[in-house]
């Protein structure tokens, strides 16, 4: 499974059957807020699916997978620039630092160790301009949660998924306002979420 959803079309395949469109919608008119015009660094970005829920914006799309990078200029080539590396060694990140009004970090957290994790929050608060979001979102462990939900969770791609606690704890050296929401109810199956929205 985990082989088969690196492939663009079977994971946006698969990210429907489970209803991640709907609950893509629903997350960026509830956390990522986003404006016309806004400047949005999306690293990890994938397939880029996120384009169909926010409105124009200049769009900077960074992922470490060919494929993902090719199926998003393929769709999405007048919306956004997509570059297939990793965003802290492009040049195109450093020449626009302190400029995004919007970072988004969908699904990458649970995949970084925390020192890689700790990287990410830092490149955030170097991208974003004053009063921009980090916008993230991911699985988590909490207490209470379905067995099925806690399963599915340790059975995801990224190997580190967290606790909420834990989560808060690399966001905030980097970022000095970290709110966190979790959520059960994103997905046609059972899940749990963690959205972390911070800032300076």
């Amino acid at each position: 499974m985990k082989l088969l959803l690196e492939k663009p079309a079977l994971y946006q395949l698969f990210s429907r059957i489970v209803g991640a469109e709907s609950s893509r919608a629903a997350f960026v008119e509830a956390y990522v807020r986003p404006r016309e015009g806004d400047s949005v660094l999306d690293v990890g970005c994938g397939p880029a699916d996120i384009l169909d829920h926010l409105p124009r914006v200049s769009y900077f799309g960074f992922d470490i997978s060919p494929s993902y990078i090719e199926s998003a200029r393929s769709r999405y080539g007048d919306r956004g620039r997509f570059f297939c590396e990793r965003v802290s060694e492009a040049r195109t990140f450093s020449e626009r630092e302190g400029t995004f009004d919007i970072v988004l970090a969908i699904g990458i957290l649970h995949h970084l160790d925390d020192a890689e994790a700790r990287d990410l929050f830092d490149i955030a608060r170097r991208a974003l301009r004053p009063g921009g979001r980090l916008v993230t979102l991911d699985p988590c462990y909490v207490t209470g949660q379905s067995a099925i939900a806690r399963y599915l969770a340790s059975r995801d791609r990224g190997e580190f998924v967290r606790t909420e606690p834990q989560y808060r704890a690399l966001a905030q050296p980097a970022l000095r306002e970290v709110k966190s929401t979790v959520r059960h109810d994103l997905l046609r199956m059972p899940y749990t979420h963690i959205i972390l929205e911070c800032a300076n």
